[in-house]
């Protein structure tokens, strides 16, 4: 009798910890596959982000490719700091 009962208690835990876990991966998986309207808004805000990023590089490329000088970089050339930004050697 009592090895039964103890055999019905391991079995009910074991299939409960299954039900509860196959519970929340369907949860998991619906939400997955039907977001929220706030996830879908920052989906949204993600995009015209990557969008805009996109958009910039290319002005950036074109302009470079025309011999245009871009808006917002400095005026070094080859990407390098002029002399007076470099460090002068002291006399000694």
């Amino acid at each position: 009798m009592g090895n039964s009962i103890a055999v019905l208690i391991g079995t009910s835990l074991l299939s409960f910890a299954l039900i509860t876990l196959v519970f929340f991966g369907l949860k998991a998986l619906n939400k997955r596959k039907h977001p929220d309207k706030d996830e879908i808004k920052e989906t949204n805000r993600q995009r015209r982000e990557r969008e805009k990023l996109k958009r910039q590089t290319t002005e950036k490329v074109t302009a470079y490719m025309k011999g245009e000088k871009s808006k917002d970089s400095e005026n070094v050339p080859n990407g390098k700091r002029c002399g007076k930004y470099k460090k002068k050697n002291k006399k000694k």
